[in-house]
């Protein structure tokens, strides 16, 4: 009896320690998001869901990891697929498209031009209900997979990958599903919350890239031009913290033949990118919260990481974050990168541990700009 009674209070202690995992995410029927789901591609074109349902402005809606379901009682149908890939693109400006030989769809409404593989992707798997319309032209980003072209719709971003042509992964849609509700904080441990989640993830340095600067590269893609006007290069200030400045390495050799440089003003939480006195790109940022606040000063671009796991140590916090993407390193571990985890770019909140957040489409474009030992102007 003692036996059996010592195995079923072992049998009890093992339950009690048994790890519980949260269960995944699902998707029913309460706002008929599963009928929904199953007709137009389900995990194929929408994705597996990632949240439970939430409202957002009042808003049922629930995302997936390529799309976003909404519920709008009011129309009819009452549910519709959010516009991701203009959510993705809000600070993004695209070039007109040129005309163009062969077989392909014009859409007078966005001006922009539908072919080849995207074009044969988009009308097989649902056109403008699906994807809506095209809102760029093809363009060549740096994505997980290598530089490759995409293009940019209402709600979708394509991707294709030419080694696979004739095949069914020739296009791959872009996980935006996954970064919006990153950045809404509606994932990694948050379901269900409507407040942004604040997380500080900056790296430790990489080593230096020993290299000469690069040639630069045609630009592909235009500039968007509301922004708050920069000063002209003004006299860099003092960070007003207690925290001591640190001090700046050895600027990398400048490419004099570029005529580039960037400019972060940290009261109007702005970045311009110009060339030669004139303003080719400005985007929203975030800098470095008091305590932590981006040092001021003039340096230049010694490191470009395309994607990278980030972990670091300092004043008692820890912190680790995968794939950031467009790290470029200008002052030690200071870098201007793209940013996943938060939307409050030029909001005036500064979060971060002295590094500059951009935007992710905001980054890619920078990135592919500036080359190593472009000059970096930190000011308030």
């Amino acid at each position: 009896m003692r036996r059996f009674v010592l195995w079923i209070t072992l049998g009890l202690l093992v339950l009690l320690r048994w790890p519980v995992h949260a269960q995944a995410p699902t998707v029913d029927d309460q706002y008929g998001f599963l009928a929904y789901w199953q007709v137009n591609g389900g995990a194929a074109l929408l994705g597996a869901p990632i949240t439970t349902v939430v409202e957002e402005h009042g808003t049922p809606v629930q995302y997936f990891e390529y799309a976003r379901l909404e519920y709008h009682p009011e129309q009819d149908p009452p549910i519709m697929l959010g516009l991701l890939g203009r959510e993705r693109t809000q600070w993004r400006s695209f070039p007109a498209q040129p005309p163009v030989a062969g077989a392909s769809l014009t859409f007078p409404t966005t001006s922009y031009v539908l072919r080849g593989a995207f074009r044969s992707f988009w009308e097989q798997h649902g056109g403008i209900p699906i994807f809506g319309l095209p809102i760029s032209p093809p363009l060549w980003e740096q994505t997980g997979g290598g530089r490759l072209q995409v293009q940019y719709f209402e709600r979708a971003k394509l991707i294709h990958h030419p080694l696979l042509a004739g095949s069914a992964a020739e296009i791959e849609l872009a996980p935006l599903g996954q970064e919006i509700a990153a950045a809404h904080g509606l994932i990694e441990g948050s379901l269900g919350s409507t407040e942004p989640v604040l997380y500080a993830f900056e790296p430790l340095p990489p080593a230096p890239i020993v290299t000469e600067a690069p040639q630069p590269e045609p630009d592909t893609a235009a500039a968007p031009t509301s922004a708050p006007e920069p000063t002209s290069a003004p006299e860099p200030a003092a960070a007003p913290t207690a925290e001591p400045e640190p001090v700046a390495p050895e600027p990398a050799p400048v490419a004099a033949t570029t005529g580039k440089h960037i400019e972060v003003n940290l009261s109007a939480q702005w970045m311009y990118a110009f060339e030669g006195d004139s303003i080719v790109f400005d985007a929203p940022v975030a800098t470095g919260k008091d305590g932590f606040n981006t040092p001021t000063g003039t340096y230049a671009i010694y490191s470009k990481v395309p994607l990278q796991t980030m972990r670091g140590s300092l004043n008692g916090e820890d912190w680790v974050v995968p794939n950031v993407p467009h790290a470029m390193y200008f002052n030690g571990s200071v870098a201007l990168h793209g940013t996943y985890w938060h939307n409050l770019f030029g909001s005036g909140v500064r979060i971060s541990h002295g590094c500059v957040n951009l935007p992710l489409d905001a980054a890619a474009w920078l990135y592919d700009w500036a080359p190593v030992g472009t000059p970096v102007i930190v000011y308030y």
